[in-house]
């Protein structure tokens, strides 16, 4: 069976091998992830293991010293979609 994907997104991530941390609680609490897909507007999240985050947070890619504001879109067995503010 041919599964067809709608591309919803305005902009297309790029496929990324990045070692990042999701901040939160007031910068008293982190994560650990990987990124996967990202883009200016958002990114593709893997998580070691499930996760129960807030709905916005803040992403920093360790690799490259930045540091964004994101909001969860989705959740899926150990990913997660975000959107940058």
């Amino acid at each position: 069976m041919n599964v067809i994907r709608l591309e919803r997104r305005e902009e297309p991530r790029r496929r990324a091998l990045l070692r990042a941390s999701v901040v939160f609680g007031g910068g008293w609490r982190s994560m650990d992830c990987q990124v996967r897909d990202l883009s200016a507007r958002g990114a593709r999240l893997r998580f070691p293991a499930p996760v129960l985050l807030p709905p916005m947070f803040e992403l920093r890619l360790l690799e490259r010293g930045d540091r964004k504001a994101a909001q969860k879109v989705w959740v899926r067995e150990g990913e997660m979609g975000v959107i940058f503010d």
